[in-house]
This record gives structure tokens, C-alpha cells and sequence, in this order.
């Protein structure tokens, strides 16, 4: 280690100490590379109480102060998380209490050596803590102190998450259990063109943006001393605008992807989030499947979603529940409710939609560059319930749609071919009227899922063998 400073005032009277331009650096003993530095203009240090110290074994601080800190860490993720930790065998057995920390226009860097890239940045950091102790009891704990009145304000914050995609905000806050985040981004540091030659496996491309994220009397520690618990009464998150890609092209990604039950369950840490409110979002997804033709997209635009009980604490037969409100297409309305209990282990789920009138025109846009169909004609009604599993399910699927028409193309994607369109179209009905209703009712079973799709691809999957049920001649 090594320190440096351009000027240091003590005063034993007052017992405070001022230190300017103060340098600290921590050089590793095998690499002789520099892990940290901590630069900061001042580092001011108010009533030290003597009294305490001689009478009862307490070094007793009422003020801490940094001015204008900057943190520079040098992560080598070669080295052991043991290396780090102090190898002092000396006990301390002294009490410590502080009044008062606090930083002003801090700022923090985290680079990775291994790859001389940014890992974490943090700008214009403004911090304190209040009523600080550590003592032997706190000592043994995950952290090692108890403290009082946390604040946090910081301008930026920039976050590697890892290979391919980086997180950013803008002004946020910690203050009185209240977390807000604002202006976040999640986005891929590469191109979609650029992704998918780096890439061995087929991933998702975003571009992701948050107005506000927020986290009310938010609340955490450790069980057991060990295991870490989130709590939360409600988190709302306003305007997602979400992009997102995927080129099909890239070989399939074979991994398990387990349901969102069986993702809560697995956490590694305890979460008790009663109630997520998500409000005036959009979202598009588009799937490359063919070289030669654009992506096809879908979209969720006005989408407002109340999600209660996002936990892996709650005991049955409390559940976890999703009401969603959107506009499907830009112009159909769509209400979805989705229900599962995380402590069942076959990842039961129920999945309820209903959707009114949808052109299927505006499926085209997904359907024709990808399948190379084009549909005519409207869903006037639709309403379909997902009862399944991790393995299996079955989808009740009832619909109201006139005019109906597929219309299969040639191999370019634009001109209609004529033959294969007739000989499809002989197993389509072109209305739902039969004598006792207008809607067409169906059920499909045994639908199996393919575990390596994701749980949107379970839900399609079901959607199109209902719909295909209900259009085609039994």
C-alpha cells in the first residue's frame, strides 16, 4: 500500500483532522500491478471523543467527510476472492460509532484487466450514512455494520452486464427505503448484423429503454445470516419502449428454458415483491427466419400490466398473477390473465386471453417473411384458456371470423401461388357460423412443449393449434 497527501492538519483539542489532495494505493504482491486507487481532494475528520475511547473502549467519530473521491478498481478475475481479504490475525475488540458519513461528488470505476474494459461506472455520486456501529456483535454479520438513513444520488451509472449487453441510467436516487431509477437502458453493444457473427448460438438483440423504475419501501437483509432477502411492497416501472430481435439464422440456442414458476423458484436469494405495476409501454419483437426477406414483427403497443405476488417466499395456494392490457397489432384490444403457483413443481399455469376484432391482415407483417403465408379476413372475437404444464397442455379456443382466406406465396414472398392457396383453402372454413352459433369452439390437447423455447414460444405454439383447430374442417 501507499499513501500520499499535499497537506494534513491535526487538531488534538477539537480532535479533527483535515487531510488535502490525499492518494491511497493498493499494489498486488504477485502481479505488482496497481488494484485500487482512491484519489479525493479532502478527507475531513470532526470530534474524535478521547473521553469514550479511555472510558469505554469506543472510538467515537461525530463526522466523516470525503470530498470529491474517485475510485479506480482493477478487477483480475484470475485472482482468488481469497487474495483480498486481510490476513491480520490481530482481534479487535473495540466499539465504533459514527454520527455522521457522508461523500460528496464521488465517483467510482470498476475495470476488468483481462479484457481492458469498463466493468461499472458511477458519476456526480452524492452519499451518507448516519448513526454507523460496528462492534462485536455486528462483526460476525454478511455486513459487518447497522446503520441508519442511507442516501444515494448519483448523475450516471454504467453497468457491463456481461458479454454482449451494457446498463445505464440517469439521475437516480436511494433515499428512505426508496429506490428510483430513471432514464435506464438495456441495450446490446453490438449491431444486429454485427451480433449475429459473434454469436455460436441464436440470442436475443435489445434495445430497451425505461422512463422511471421504481421500488417503494424497499427493504433487504440476510436469513440465516447468509442468504440474501429482497422486499418490496410495489414496483412501478413507466414507459418501456422495448426492441427486441432475434436471428433465427444463427444456430438454436439448446438450453432449457425453464417457466417463469420454476425461474422464481430457483432464485438464489429470497424476493417478496407483492405487486409490480407496469404502465404505458411498447413492445416489438421481430424474428429473422430467411436470409433473403426482413424480419417479421410483432407488437404490443398502450400496455399496462398489474403482477401480484412476484415471490419465491409466499406458501401455497397463494399465487403468482399477471393482468395485462394491450393493443395487439397497433389496433386490436387484448386482455390476458396468467396465474401459476411457484411451489408446484410441475409448473402448472393458467392462461386466459381475449381478444377483440383482429384483422389478419396485420399478422402479415409477421406470418409472410417468416412462413411465407399471407392471411385475409378478420377475427372478430376471440377468447382461448391454457391449462398446462412443463410438459403438456391443452387450449380451449372459441372465435367469431368471417372471410377467411390463406393465401400461400411463391417462393420470392410476394406473388400468391395460386395452387398450393386452393388446396389449403379446401380445409379452411371462411366463417365460424354454424347452425347453434356464430363462434367456432374447440379444444386441443396434448400439446407438448419444447423446453428449449421460451415461454412465449409455449404460448404461440398453443395459440396456432387452437386457431388452426377452429379454421380447419373436422
Amino acid at each position: 500500500m501507499s499513501v500520499t497527501y499535499s497537506d494534513l492538519r491535526v487538531n488534538i483539542f477539537t480532535g479533527s483532522l483535515e487531510v488535502d489532495a490525499l492518494k491511497f494505493s493498493r499494489i498486488g504482491e504477485t502481479t505488482n500491478d496497481t488494484l485500487l486507487t482512491l484519489k479525493l481532494k479532502q478527507l475531513l475528520v470532526k470530534d474524535v471523543g478521547y473521553w469514550n475511547y479511555i472510558m469505554n473502549n469506543t472510538i467515537h467519530v461525530s463526522d466523516l467527510k470525503l470530498e470529491s473521491p474517485h475510485v479506480v478498481y482493477n478487477h483480475n478475475p484470475k485472482v482468488q476472492k481469497s487474495a483480498y481479504k486481510s490476513k491480520s490475525n490481530k482481534p479487535f475488540n473495540k466499539i465504533v460509532k459514527l454520527d455522521d458519513f457522508n461523500i460528496e461528488n464521488g465517483s467510482i470505476q470498476i475495470h476488468d484487466v483481462s479484457t481492458d474494459s469498463l466493468m461499472l461506472q458511477v458519476k456526480n455520486t452524492q452519499f451518507s450514512l448516519e448513526n454507523i456501529r460496528f462492534d462485536e456483535k455486528t462483526k460476525h454479520q454478511k455486513i459487518p455494520i447497522t446503520y441508519e438513513n442511507l442516501n444515494l444520488i448519483f448523475d450516471n451509472l454504467f453497468f457491463k452486464m456481461g458479454e454482449y449487453d451494457d446498463l445505464r441510467t440517469g439521475k437516480s436516487s436511494i433515499q428512505k427505503e426508496q429506490i428510483n431509477l430513471q432514464d435506464v437502458s438495456i441495450k446490446t453493444n453490438y449491431s444486429k448484423k454485427e451480433l449475429s457473427r459473434v454469436i455460436k448460438v441464436e440470442r436475443d438483440h435489445y434495445d430497451v429503454t425505461i422512463k422511471s423504475f421504481q421500488l417503494k419501501d424497499f427493504n433487504y437483509g440476510f436469513r440465516q445470516d447468509s442468504i440474501l432477502q429482497i422486499k418490496s411492497p410495489q414496483v412501478l416501472i413507466t414507459e418501456i419502449d422495448a426492441d427486441i430481435y432475434r436471428d433465427k439464422l444463427v444456430a438454436d440456442d439448446m438450453s432449457i428454458k425453464p417457466l417463469y414458476s420454476k425461474m422464481l423458484r430457483d432464485l438464489k436469494f429470497d424476493l417478496a415483491i407483492d405487486e409490480v405495476i407496469i404502465v404505458d409501454t411498447k413492445i416489438s419483437y421481430s424474428e429473422k427466419v430467411k436470409a433473403d426477406r426482413q424480419a417479421g414483427t410483432v407488437n404490443f403497443n398502450d400496455f399496462h400490466a398489474t403482477i401480484k405476488n412476484v415471490s419465491n417466499t409466499y406458501v401455497s395456494p397463494t399465487k403468482t398473477t399477471l393482468d395485462i392490457k394491450t393493443q395487439f397489432m397497433d389496433h386490436a384490444p387484448l386482455h390476458a390473465n396468467w396465474e401459476f403457483d411457484v411451489n408446484n413443481i410441475q409448473d402448472r399455469f393458467l392462461f386466459q386471453a381475449e381478444i377483440d376484432l383482429l384483422k389478419a391482415s396485420y399478422l402479415n407483417t409477421f406470418l409472410q417473411p417468416n412462413l411465407n403465408v399471407r392471411l385475409e379476413g378478420e377475427l372478430e372475437k376471440t377468447y382461448l384458456t391454457i391449462d398446462g404444464n412443463d410438459n403438456l397442455s391443452q387450449i380451449d379456443f372459441k372465435t367469431k371470423y368471417q372471410n377467411f382466406d390463406v393465401v400461400v406465396l411463391q417462393e420470392g414472398g410476394k406473388e400468391k401461388n395460386t395452387f398450393l392457396s386452393d388446396v389449403v383453402n379446401i380445409f379452411v372454413s371462411k366463417n365460424s357460423n354454424n347452425r347453434e352459433s356464430q363462434f367456432k369452439e374447440v379444444t386441443k390437447q396434448g400439446i407438448e412443449r419444447n423446453k428449449n423455447q421460451s415461454v412465449f414460444n409455449y404460448i404461440w405454439i398453443n395459440t396456432r393449434a387452437g386457431l388452426l383447430k377452429a379454421m380447419t374442417f373436422e
